[in-house]
């Protein structure tokens, strides 16, 4: 969606580009919200220090996803965003941003769609890190993201998929080498399939 408005208003938006190294601090939580980023290479962890101090990665941003939209309508960021892959953004000001959305309900829809599927994931991700079992919240994590062949895409590395999941990476590890050797999936460096 984000893409598609830098394309159809760049007059209005006056979409910038940033260039970050692996590494880079792309905004820091607490900061005031300037400004949304669309990834046009490399991808981005959104991370959340808790009050104790520990780091949460709330998201992995990808190629052609937007970050800090979930910000558009506060005042300061909610997450720090790292870069985990030298990365490319399009950048554009949150006032113009906003300004644009009043003028246009057609992209207001666009963004309430967003937004939408959004909350729809993170409750079904609520949902799988309620599960008791292990090997139950794995397979339900794939069901809920493999494609009408039963592949699920990785995108993320494992550590970060426990992660996701609520799983420490070690009982992540060992149940998929358990569900892998019983034949109940195969897996590759690139996806996983169901059998």
């Amino acid at each position: 969606m984000i893409k598609k408005l830098f394309q159809e208003f760049p007059d209005t938006l006056k979409p910038q580009s940033l260039l970050l190294s692996k590494g880079d601090l792309l905004f820091k939580q607490g900061d005031a919200v300037a400004n949304l980023y669309f990834i046009r290479r490399g991808k981005v962890k959104l991370v959340r220090n808790t009050v104790d101090g520990h780091a949460v990665v709330l998201h992995l941003g990808q190629q052609g996803e937007s970050i800090a939209e979930a910000s558009l309508f506060s005042d300061q960021y909610h997450c720090s965003a790292i870069a985990d892959l030298p990365c490319q953004f399009s950048v554009v000001k949150k006032a113009d941003l906003l300004q644009l959305l009043q003028s246009h309900p057609e992209a207001m829809i666009d963004l309430l769609a967003i937004l939408s599927r959004q909350v729809r994931d993170l409750r079904t991700l609520n949902e799988i890190k309620n599960i008791r079992s292990a090997k139950e919240k794995i397979l339900t994590f794939i069901r809920t993201q493999m494609d009408e062949n039963k592949v699920m895409k990785l995108n993320l590395s494992l550590k970060d998929l426990a992660q996701k999941i609520g799983l420490a990476h070690e009982t992540f590890y060992r149940e998929l080498k358990k569900l892998e050797d019983s034949g109940v999936l195969q897996r590759n460096t690139k996806q996983i399939k169901l059998r």
